[in-house]
């Protein structure tokens, strides 16, 4: 194993169910890594006009119930958290963490309660997926909290590169395995099989070259060449197939004045993935 990497993970949690899942999937990971845990409620009043002095209870209301039993998943796992509520919009707060303050962000991927409800797929989720600075792992509802078998989504792109440099950091520090996959546009019918097969070879060869960070630490990799799929297709396909407890893919960079990041791969996998998955933004 190597040198520690990840050091603190922030996992948003509004009291809902999908809260508390992301927040013992963290704890498991953060038990593994040895990493930190920062559990963060954005609370915005649900009223414009309010006293001081009920704004003022109605914040400390909502920090006991984080620290006494929001948090609860995390210490039933045997971890010490650090609780912080931060007033505003939670697209806000959670959108711009940045690798100063952590090197993961987490949260579920649906949910509904607590007053501000911020973990619905289609709304705050999709918002920080497009715009956070750092990884992004979003958790799906009744999965495995254990880490064993990491598929990571490879190209030989700077995206994708950025995916495999976290991806190192991660299994570096723990006893996983990899499964690197690509997936190869469909061939027109005319082509024989050998030069399939022959291109099939050639990008396993390519795939070991773009996971050298990851094997560099000892970690066993798999490569996967995946054909006539969608990439977004091929990569949750090998996810189930091979039993994968986390799905690894890099994004974009940010352009243009909306500042949206993700492509048509990250944002179909994002939507249909039914593992852990983790978005990787490109190195700042």
């Amino acid at each position: 194993m190597s040198e520690v990497q990840l050091k603190r993970f922030i996992v948003g949690v509004d009291g809902s169910d999908a809260g508390a899942a992301a927040l013992r999937w963290t704890a498991q990971l953060a038990v593994r890594v040895g990493a930190e845990v920062l559990v963060v409620n954005a609370y915005q009043h649900p009223y414009a006009k309010v006293t001081r002095a009920d704004r003022e209870s109605r914040f400390d209301e909502r920090s006991a119930l984080l620290a006494d039993e929001w948090v609860r998943p995390a210490r039933d796992a045997g971890i010490s958290v650090t609780t912080e509520v931060r007033l505003g919009d939670p697209r806000d707060v959670l959108a711009t963490a940045d690798d100063s303050e952590a090197d993961l962000v987490v949260l579920g991927r649906t949910g509904q309660g607590g007053g501000p409800g911020f973990l619905h797929l289609g709304s705050v989720v999709e918002y920080i997926a497009h715009h956070t600075r750092v990884p992004l792992a979003v958790i799906p509802p009744y999965v495995s909290e254990t880490v064993d078998r990491v598929v990571v989504g490879v190209d030989g792109s700077a995206e994708s590169s950025a995916a495999v440099i976290w991806c190192a950091d991660l299994v570096g520090s723990m006893d996983a395995e990899v499964v690197a996959v690509t997936v190869e546009a469909p061939y027109p019918e005319w082509v024989s099989s050998s030069v399939v097969e022959g291109s099939s070879r050639d990008l396993e060869q390519l795939i070991e070259e773009w996971v050298a960070p990851i094997s560099e630490t000892g970690v066993t990799v798999t490569p996967v060449v995946g054909r006539d799929l969608h990439p977004a297709d091929g990569l949750i396909g090998v996810a189930s197939a091979r039993r994968g407890d986390l799905l690894i893919v890099g994004t974009r960079g940010a352009g243009g004045f909306s500042g949206l990041r993700l492509g048509g791969v990250a944002m179909k996998v994002l939507h249909r993935a039914a593992i852990p998955m983790v978005l990787v933004p490109p190195a700042s």
